[in-house]
């Protein structure tokens, strides 16, 4: 498969942004007992960013053993990315912990109900031996699903929050990250995730889930009115993804660096650069 220097310069300039990330993030470790939520969340989102951007890589990326290019793979696992930007900005958009908790406790209410839908379908069928880890029968998750409510309830009334509480869903998370910012009057066009959300995240976001319009992305029309099924994608797609997932994954990487403290101002701008140059 033939790129154009375009292309080729696309990938080598992600390339050296992704080991340059790479190493700042070996640099930085988590002390469990002295680090708040937030920190212990934007430390974890940024090891799932640093993946997902370096799968992004590999699989829009053409070798002589492997020359295919997987541009709908790419897509998803930018959602996931961008979903990443949206979280940590919802999580550090008040001047307290409170985010964080609500979003750290809907782990726990999916693994409460998780629990609860396991107990229920033991006890549906007992007959199968769905044995999970040491719970052997039904009445064996009692006491994980209490430990689970207890420390629900104890972070729900630290926060003042209503029993019924839940993670909003993701538009929300925008708007209340953009009422933060307005807040401060440091709301602007280049920072609004509500922007974000409506403008570009609906276009990527369907074949996440394999809706109807997402599965019309594998679809290729032919002249003769038939169709095909698109797998490998065209090089001039390296133009379309890259840049995009170049620049959130700077953005997160930046904010990483500036909370553990480990940014290096000069050292950033010379990708801030590049960035800079592949959207000319």
């Amino acid at each position: 498969m033939k790129l154009t220097d375009k292309q080729k310069s696309f990938l080598e300039n992600f390339s050296k942004l992704l080991v340059y990330g790479h190493n700042e993030l070996a640099k930085v470790g988590l002390k469990q007992k002295r680090t708040s939520l937030k920190k212990k969340l934007l430390f974890f989102m940024m090891g799932a960013t640093q993946s997902e951007a370096e799968s992004i890589f590999k699989i829009m990326t053409p070798t002589q053993l492997h020359s295919s290019i997987y541009f709908n793979s790419a897509i998803i696992l930018f959602r996931s990315i961008t979903e990443n930007l949206m979280n940590l900005s919802f999580i550090y958009a008040c001047d307290s912990q409170k985010n964080a908790t609500i979003f750290h406790i809907d782990w726990l209410q999916s693994t409460l109900k998780y629990s609860n839908r396991y107990k229920r379908l033991m006890t549906k069928y007992p007959q199968w031996n769905l044995v999970f880890g040491d719970k052997a029968k039904a009445d064996d998750w009692n006491g994980y699903i209490q430990i689970l409510k207890k420390v629900i309830a104890k972070d729900q009334k630290r926060y003042k929050l209503p029993n019924n509480s839940e993670l909003p869903p993701l538009e929300q998370r925008c708007m209340q990250h953009d009422q933060y910012l307005s807040q401060k009057n440091k709301l602007n066009q280049g920072n609004s995730l509500e922007k974000m959300y409506v403008t570009y995240y609906p276009y990527f976001s369907g074949i996440s889930h394999l809706r109807s319009s997402g599965l019309n992305s594998f679809r290729n029309y032919q002249d003769n009115g038939s169709f095909s099924m698109s797998i490998d994608s065209s090089p001039v797609d390296i133009e379309a993804i890259i840049p995009v997932t170049y620049a959130n994954y700077l953005m997160i990487l930046r904010f990483f660096l500036q909370k553990f403290k480990v940014y290096d101002g000069e050292a950033f701008r010379e990708h801030k650069r590049t960035l800079k140059l592949m959207f000319e």
